[in-house]
């Protein structure tokens, strides 16, 4: 990941579990349920930041199992740029 990935991940004013979660996907794709096991938030929370997420372009299915759907992040900044253009200027 380059500069800009980080530079636009802070222009997009995400709340800090938003935040833990692309770290967390970073490290390995989850479910919904995985995430809320690790962040000791309540599910119904939980699926409001993968939708908020999603809605910014930050994240993605990475694969299905079953009824398991598996996030990952977004991290190739053309590919964000593409999804939100004109939104954010990246220097």
């Amino acid at each position: 990941m380059d500069k800009q990935y980080y530079n636009y991940l802070g222009k997009c004013k995400l709340k800090a579990t938003e935040y833990r979660i692309i770290l967390m996907l970073l490290v390995k794709p989850c479910t919904s349920s995985q995430l809320v096991k690790e962040l000791g938030c309540m599910k119904n929370n939980t699926d409001r930041y993968i939708r908020n997420l999603k809605s910014h372009g930050l994240i993605e299915i990475d694969y299905i199992e079953g009824a398991n759907k598996f996030y990952k992040p977004v991290t190739d900044i053309k590919k964000l740029m593409a999804i939100m253009p004109g939104q954010m200027k990246i220097e």
